[in-house]
């Protein structure tokens, strides 16, 4: 009998809207994922794109106006809009790291008061074992003189040390699951380098699942093994990330792919730009979302939704134009 493995998170036909004044906007618009143990996902695209808000539903973290339909599973068990599961499961199983450190640390806590309440709420831990639990960790993302640092507040700390406790605040329970939405954007080239080797030793350590939510694709691509890119609430390619780097399939991919300013052209050569604007995700896109700003647009384009379809060389992409 041949044993089938559970994936870490499944994710299937999610979609998750927001109710505003202006009405209804369609943010993530059926996404499927799947994500194995040891596993590291780049999730790639505009501003806007809903790759957020995808593992935001997933967490139960959805603003006051979201609300989210399809299907959550976390090693095994349902968790979308099921709270007492979440609760139980944040933090500790499944942990995200924000983008803007300053605004997910309380500034009226010290760092050390912190880290420790996770360990006390999650392990069980009296305060002195979560202190000296506290001090490894903080060792462990490289900070110098850790046990001092423990009695200090956010504000004292730059934006690369505030992004250090935060991941190792949530380093400290060993989660099978991280998810880090942009978690280098605000730091220097350095420090980005130092935070993204951080990731691959925790992977080595812990053998847990790393999500990585990026516009960035240079950052994706030197921690993770498969890429997906999203445009307006939908997955639009996904391959294993050398494939989709060497050879990206959907238009848009090879439009961001040109974007990217890179050391082997000609500095006189300029960069590429993708003309228009992202549709507008409060009106139905009967055909393909791309389909305003693609060079390759049909009249078919613009009527019939493109679905995700195998390549011959691996990955699935979304386009009309595509033979499997």
């Amino acid at each position: 009998m041949t044993h089938v493995m559970t994936a870490l998170l499944e994710i299937n036909d999610l979609r998750v809207d927001f109710t505003t004044p202006e009405g209804t906007v369609q943010a993530v618009r059926g996404v499927d994922l799947s994500l194995q143990r040891g596993q590291t996902l780049g999730i790639v695209g505009e501003s806007g794109c809903g790759k957020s808000q995808v593992f935001l539903a997933a967490f139960g973290l959805l603003a006051g106006n979201g609300r989210a339909a399809g299907s959550v599973r976390f090693e095994g068990g349902e968790v979308l809009d099921r709270p007492a599961e979440l609760a139980a499961l944040r933090g500790d199983r499944m942990t995200m790291i924000f983008q803007d450190p300053m605004t997910a640390l309380n500034p009226y806590l010290r760092i050390g008061r912190q880290l420790g309440e996770v360990l006390e709420v999650h392990r069980g831990c009296n305060r002195r074992q979560a202190r000296q639990r506290a001090i490894e960790v903080l060792q462990d993302v490289g900070l110098a003189e850790a046990e001092r640092r423990l009695d200090m507040y956010p504000h004292e700390f730059s934006g690369g040390m505030r992004q250090r406790v935060m991941i190792a605040m949530a380093l400290l329970t060993e989660p099978a699951l991280i998810v880090a939405d942009e978690p280098t954007t605000a730091l220097d080239v350095t420090v980005q380098a130092q935070i993204l080797e951080l990731f691959h030793a925790l992977q080595g350590r812990a053998d847990s699942a790393i999500v990585l939510i990026s516009h960035d694709l240079g950052v994706v691509a030197g921690l993770c093994q498969q890429i997906a890119v999203m445009y307006a609430g939908r997955i639009v390619e996904t391959a294993a990330a050398a494939n989709l780097l060497e050879r990206p399939a959907h238009p848009y991919t090879q439009a961001l792919l040109a974007s990217v300013p890179r050391l082997d052209r000609p500095v006189e050569q300029a960069l590429t730009v993708i003309a228009g604007q992202p549709p507008d995700l409060a009106q139905s896109l009967p055909g393909c979302a791309f389909a305003e700003r693609c060079d390759r647009v049909e009249p078919a384009c613009r009527e019939q939704r493109p679905e995700l379809k195998p390549l011959s060389g691996g990955g699935a992409a979304a386009c009309l134009r595509l033979s499997p």
